[in-house]
């Protein structure tokens, strides 16, 4: 009997009581999964319709997991992990969606590159709201999108996250909208002695991690392979909009995320409770290079300017809580309302009064065009996130590329033909 063939790709959808979303996720995946590729859907013990949704689609590509017990959510991604069987690993949202033609685009890149990183531009979705009425949204920046291939030296970018000069944790190496090898994911757990996630924030540890442990050049392609959805049920927004208005987190579905974090024992220092992304990118980058023996020298004094301005826009006490971890991170010496210190920010502002309500969903597609961005709204196209992930792959025309970068006027060609797709695909 000839044996199946490995996987080369491992798609794992982690996923908790968001039914309604997940259906759209593996939906998505299915259509983009050719073989050879596995699809793990690991349900962190949840109560809702979950279980029903992953039983109702009987295909043996996916990988259907359970746990026993409700887990974190870094518990839950190990858990998930140590499942697939795949050369190289990506996850996605429950709330996110896999493009038609994206993990053919992403098995092309592999076999020709053979890379330990791949990253690609991640698009934003919006679920429809039922509490405000605001219809689905995709955001598309066609500029973008004008599939070029780069090798960055994550060398160098790690440095800039050293000299705390990067736009987001995305910056780095990720495993959470991007694609890993399995040797670079066995290199870093053996590096450490532990698993390969860790932290509060799963996706922003292991993205400066990877820069650590991998000896090849990144993999870039200004071209999307998923599409992160962004549903009015993330723990990380609501995380930060308690924090700017200081409301109490109590009887929260992100209270209970903060109880069941607590108690796992692969964390960086800051509590799981603190709601500064720089912090806790910075926290991360600072456990990652003491586990993997990594010679880091951060730049305290930019690290310092970067926190103030972000916990100085919370408001109490969550604001001075922050200012007190910020120590633990960057010495005593950080006074974020000291006037002589050059991490003093101006108090923010009160928050501002709640935005009036979204106005009714239109009764059919609608496109807008807001500065260079493309915004489609409501109707077929956008009515979940595996819709939008369809609207977005004929957008670019995904199905068409051969991975090889285009030149300057291939690149404008590509910009100018999504404007004109994106007034055609609406007619």
């Amino acid at each position: 009997m000839i044996p199946e063939p490995r996987p080369v790709i491992s798609l794992v959808i982690p996923t908790r009581e968001r039914a309604h979303y997940l259906d759209a996720a593996i939906r998505s995946a299915l259509v983009a999964a050719d073989a050879p590729v596995e699809i793990v859907v690991s349900d962190n013990a949840s109560s809702d319709d979950t279980p029903a949704v992953i039983a109702g689609f009987d295909d043996p590509r996916i990988v259907a997991l359970r746990t026993d017990r409700r887990l974190s959510m870094r518990e839950n991604f190990q858990f998930a992990l140590s499942h697939t069987t795949g050369d190289h690993v990506l996850f996605i949202g429950d709330d996110d969606a896999v493009l038609p033609n994206g993990l053919r685009l992403l098995a092309d890149l592999i076999a020709r590159h053979d890379p330990d990183i791949v990253k690609w531009r991640v698009m934003t979705y919006l679920w429809p709201d039922p509490r405000t009425g605001a219809a689905g949204t995709l955001r598309v920046r066609p500029q973008a999108l004008d599939g070029r291939l780069k090798r960055l030296d994550p060398a160098a970018v790690l440095d800039g996250f050293a000299r705390a000069r990067f736009r987001s944790y995305h910056d780095g190496g990720m495993i959470y909208h991007g694609c890993i090898s399995r040797r670079l994911i066995a290199r870093a757990e053996a590096a450490s002695g532990g698993p390969y996630f860790r932290g509060s924030s799963p996706d922003v540890f292991t993205s400066l991690q990877a820069l650590m442990v991998t000896d090849r050049p990144i993999l870039r392609i200004n071209l999307p392979i998923t599409l992160g959805g962004s549903s009015p049920r993330s723990n990380g927004a609501a995380g930060q909009k308690l924090a700017v208005s200081g409301a109490s987190a109590e009887g929260t579905e992100f209270a209970r995320f903060i109880a069941e974090t607590g108690t796992d024992p692969y964390q960086c220092r800051l509590p799981v409770s603190c709601p500064s992304l720089t912090m806790m990118t910075l926290d991360c980058l600072q456990c990652a290079a003491e586990l993997q023996g990594y010679p880091l020298k951060i730049d305290a004094t930019a690290w310092s300017a970067r926190i103030a301005a972000d916990i100085g826009r919370f408001a109490e006490p969550t604001r001075s809580t922050c200012e007190a971890l910020a120590r633990a991170l960057l010495g005593p010496d950080f006074h974020l309302d000291d006037p002589a210190s050059e991490s003093a920010v101006p108090v923010a502002p009160s928050p501002a009064p709640a935005p009036a309500p979204a106005p009714a969903p239109p009764d059919g597609p609608a496109l807008r065009r807001v500065s260079t961005t493309l915004h489609f709204e409501g109707g077929r196209m956008t009515a979940d996130a595996a819709a939008a992930a369809d609207t977005l792959d004929g957008l670019v025309r995904l199905g068409r590329t051969d991975a090889r970068p285009p030149g300057a006027l291939g690149r404008v060609r590509n910009v100018l033909g999504q404007h004109a797709r994106a007034r055609w695909m609406l007619r």
